[in-house]
């Protein structure tokens, strides 16, 4: 029997005894002649296969992976062990390290350190330890490394005691190691930080040492949760004033800590510190910029209460003390500014030219109220200088900036003029670089694939490597669906190549082939894409489809393998992000006319839903010229003014239902009485769902079965049902909806709720949004519906999509309708701090050119509040933010928002109302206003009777 006979049995029959004697027996020659027999046998066994009717695996034992294992360990070069990507397990390991140690052993561990899965199954401190000492491992394990490790120990005295270089110096590097420290001192229970405490009370390791490194964590780029765990150990440790003064450049470095809890733990530290004679009082003054100039409430009231001790004690300090406290002033916060005040009144000099010099940079944050308090310390401090809007003033203060065309020649799309632009377009293709490549790539292959020469072929080998490749791996975190789609269609489209091209396409054959070849070996797995079959044609997942973009390629396949005329495609954008410049749309059509070719249904819709609609007037004499017939009187309607007539045939119903939901969605043509798209509830068309936000309950049962209730919010669409739609799993965490067209040709918007899982498809989002730029509310519906319905959801990939909708959104340019005006409102007070910043971005470039309703935001604003649905603080510190004193006409604005917003409140307070009244006073003191809505006021003498609102309702009155 030959060795390679002799394996195969042992690991056939599972002996697990018998392997290592038998590999102990071979020589080094044998042991490396056996690398294919182990191959084979790796192969064969950790095939991923149907065990029974419901149940996969591999088809190996673990008996049979040990054997095969334990022979990788012995036989494989680091290369070899490498390709198959397994771990070491160390208990395996144990059993060769009498006899055999992988010369590839350090390198192996190296190679492991830093990464999230080390290499090793089964390692911990104490084994390195010992096999560090043992000379198993000749390394130096980074501290990193180490501190990984040993954290598991943390609360193991006995092991923190066996080795002297434990305490001397790996236990610091837990300090500067983000490894999860926080966590295991949870299992002490009510004995917090009590390793560290029981080793400094025993004189094991220095108490000044543990002080002064708890305070340099902070500032280690750690998580948040575990810098705060290491600000708490040094306030836990109880340092005293000789220690505290001793360690002051380190204290005062916490102050710049990117997270807030260490700051107010240093901060409630130098509360008392602050009195000592020997307190670097400079030190801490150079450090008041960075602490207001956080965003957190509680810094601003403990960094002031230092300032106004200091300012009691240290007399010669004061005027600097002042200054120092006037930064606090870009705050809209009124009660940090109150104190402010407070201070600069009790010890600030009037004449003090640098006090004023300081509060003059900012005046336009303070508040007008405490303005007027400061105006003995103010510059020139005359009425005039408190920033309000005269209302008998010129208008010319509150003008709309004019609205900036959407096409120009500083967004128009670089044109593909070559078969090698065309080349160099679909390298990049797969990249995601740009929104508009997926349309530009398949519009530029139709007009250039013609003029494409045999020599050219072999460019297109490492594109489709590319396509290969993401397939079978899926891509990377940037990958998207529509990306999956492309990369299929480019290997149906190098298939044409190669019967097209069959001496200069064997290169392109024969990679098909390989990939194929490599692809079956996955037969029956998770990773196997079926390569040999595969087309665009060919739906491949049920759950996550975009059936839109896969006609488009199909379409485009369609034209290639045709003798058709190359017709360009009418939705191809031809200004950034994905606007159509309405003059190009109208010679695209004349092509088609003059060719006697009818569009694809879908192109023209998109291109339609593309075109810019705000300049077309001048286009309208222009058009009988160029076009006749259903091209002339459809684009005759759509440029047309509002109350434009629709002008039979109406040959393609689907076009002119996309004009007229593009024109005017809130209006049903009677000349489109007769189509089928009119039997479906008309909310699927235009996305005006009636919406509503409610209260539920929840309830849970926890281990002392005890049940547990809260309350939550839900923002919800009230979805029709018909013969063509209905809902699946109502009432459900699985809710979907099921719809379908009644016309073969259905709309665009008819496909939206096609698409069910939103929330796996964030990286196709944009393209998606860009389909239908001009009316994009019936797909906003279901980006709502999927990621944005409950207020405190802070899920990556809720905020991921929410994040990319607003995004988009914030470049679209259409007239807002009820949608529109709800996902920007329901933005403000979402948990993505980065979303509400689009969204407030949005209503600003919008209120400046006077195309956005404030009002109507505020309506849906109070309307959530009235559910509680997203804490109002929220909403709060973005206008203080972000929207207040933006502009005279922005405040205006502010104002109408604010006050629909009041209206729609209930009677009972809500929480945080008292904020938001006093910023209704702010804007209305900066306006010059008074309340004079009925609702409001009504609302008002409600209020003044609950105490902590009277104060601000009287200075709305006032």
């Amino acid at each position: 029997m030959t060795i390679e006979e002799r394996l195969k049995e042992i690991v056939e029959k599972g002996q697990g005894d018998a392997i290592i004697p038998f590999l102990q027996g071979l020589t080094q020659e044998e042991r490396r002649s056996l690398v294919p027999c182990l191959n084979k046998l790796e192969d064969y066994y950790s095939k991923f296969v149907q065990l029974n009717k419901n149940t996969y695996g591999t088809r190996g034992t673990p008996a049979q992976h040990r054997i095969i294992n334990l022979t990788a360990l012995v036989i494989y070069t680091l290369k070899e062990f490498r390709k198959y990507e397994w771990g070491i397990n160390v208990n395996q390991l144990k059993e060769l390290i009498p006899w055999h140690i992988p010369s590839w052993l350090d390198n192996f561990f190296k190679e492991g350190e830093g990464k999230e899965f080390d290499g090793f199954s089964g390692m911990d401190y104490e084994l390195l330890m010992d096999w560090l000492e043992q000379g198993v491992l000749k390394v130096s394990p980074t501290p990193q490394t180490i501190a990984g490790y040993l954290v598991s120990y943390i609360n193991t005295t006995a092991i923190l005691l066996k080795r002297e270089i434990t305490l001397k110096e790996h236990i610091w590097y837990l300090f500067e190691s983000d490894c999860g420290q926080n966590w295991m001192d949870k299992k002490n229970g009510s004995f917090t930080y009590y390793p560290y405490k029981y080793l400094i009370e025993n004189g094991k390791i220095d108490r000044m040492r543990v002080l002064r490194e708890s305070l340099l964590a902070t500032n280690r780029n750690l998580n948040k949760n575990l810098c705060g765990w290491f600000a708490g150990m040094f306030a836990a440790l109880e340092p005293s004033v000789e220690e505290q003064l001793a360690l002051q450049p380190e204290i005062f470095a916490v102050l710049s800590a990117p997270h807030s809890r260490p700051i107010n733990v240093i901060l409630g530290v130098l509360k008392d510190l602050c009195s000592h004679p020997q307190f670097q009082t400079e030190e801490f003054l150079s450090q008041t910029s960075v602490l207001f100039a956080s965003d957190v409430k509680a810094i601003h009231q403990n960094t002031l209460a230092i300032l106004s001790k200091l300012a009691k004690e240290r007399k010669e300090y004061r005027d600097a003390i002042c200054c120092a406290a006037a930064q606090g002033l870009m705050s809209r916060e009124e009660s940090i500014q109150s104190k402010i005040v407070k201070l600069i009144q009790t010890y600030g000099d009037t004449e003090s030219v640098t006090l004023k010099e300081a509060l003059s940079v900012y005046e336009d944050t303070i508040l007008t109220g405490i303005k007027k308090e400061l105006k003995p310390y103010l510059e020139d401090s005359a009425p005039d200088t408190i920033a309000v809007v005269n209302p008998d003033a010129p208008m010319a203060s509150l003008t709309y900036e004019p609205i900036p065309p959407i096409v120009g020649e500083e967004n128009r799309i670089p044109e593909i003029t070559s078969t090698e632009d065309l080349i160099f377009l679909a390298s990049q293709v797969l990249e995601v670089n740009e929104v508009y490549h997926f349309e530009q790539f398949i519009s530029s292959l139709i007009q250039w694939d013609g003029q494409l020469e045999a020599g050219q072929v072999p460019q297109w080998t490492p594109i489709l490597q590319r396509a290969y490749k993401l397939i079978l791996s899926g891509g990377n975190s940037r990958t998207g669906v529509l990306d999956d789609m492309m990369a299929t269609f480019l290997i149906d489209y190098s298939k044409l190549l190669i019967r097209r091209f069959p001496e200069e396409g064997k290169e392109l054959k024969v990679l098909h082939e390989k990939m194929v070849q490599q692809d079956e070996v996955q037969r029956g797995a998770w990773g196997f894409r079926d390569l040999k079959s595969r087309t665009i044609r060919k739906k491949i997942n049920k759950k996550v489809e975009h059936p839109v973009h896969r006609q488009l390629l199909c379409h485009t396949l369609d034209v290639l393998e045709s003798n058709n005329p190359r017709l360009p495609l009418l939705s191809m954008p031809t200004h950034t992000p994905m606007f159509i410049d309405p003059a190009v749309l109208i010679q695209r059509l004349k092509q088609y006319q003059q060719a006697n070719v009818e569009p694809d249904s879908l192109d023209m819709q998109i291109a339609l839903s593309r075109t810019a609609l705000d300049n077309t007037s001048q286009l309208l004499p222009i058009i009988p010229q160029e076009l006749e017939g259903e091209y002339r009187n459809l684009l005759l309607f759509l440029f047309g003014e509002k109350e434009a007539v629709p002008q039979a045939p109406f040959t393609h119903p689907s076009w002119w239902m996309t004009a007229g939901l593009i024109k005017s969605p809130e209006t049903i043509y009677p000349e489109f009485k007769d189509f089928l798209y009119n039997q479906s509830p008309r909310q699927f068309l235009t996305g005006n769902f009636t919406w509503r936000t409610y209260q539920e309950s929840n309830s849970y049962t926890d281990y002392n079965k005890k049940e547990v209730t809260w309350f939550s919010s839900t923002l919800s669409f009230d979805m029709p049902t018909g013969l063509n739609a209905r809902i699946i799993n109502k009432g459900k965490y699985d809710e979907r909806v099921e719809y379908h067209s009644y016309d073969p040709h259905p709309l665009l918007v008819e496909i939206y709720p096609q698409i069910q899982h939103f929330d796996e498809i964030v990286n196709d989002l944009p393209r998606l949004l860009w389909l239908s730029p001009n009316s994009p509310e019936p797909l906003l519906v279901w980006c709502i519906r999927q990621a944005i319905y409950d207020p405190m959801l802070n899920e990556v990939r809720e905020i991921n999509m929410t994040r990319t909708t607003i995004e988009t959104f914030h470049q679209f340019r259409h007239t807002w309708h009820e949608i529109s005006y709800l996902l920007e409102a329901t933005c403000m007070l979402v948990a993505d701090k980065t979303s509400r910043a689009y969204a407030a971005e949005i209503w600003i470039e919008r209120a400046n050119t006077g195309c956005i309703d404030s009002s109507r935001i505020g309506r849906v604003l109070g309307s959530h509040q009235c559910t509680g649905w997203g804490p109002l603080k929220r909403l709060t510190d973005l206008i203080q933010q972000q929207m207040m004193n933006v502009s005279p006409l922005h405040n205006r604005e502010l104002e109408k928002l604010l006050t629909a917003m009041l209206a729609e409140l209930p009677e009972k307070p809500i929480k945080d109302l008292k904020k938001l009244l006093e910023i209704y006073a702010e804007i209305l003191s900066i306006n010059n206003s008074k309340a004079e809505d009925e609702r409001v006021l009504r609302l008002l003498d409600v209020w003044k009777g609950v105490a902590n609102l009277k104060k601000a309702v009287q200075n709305i009155k006032c």
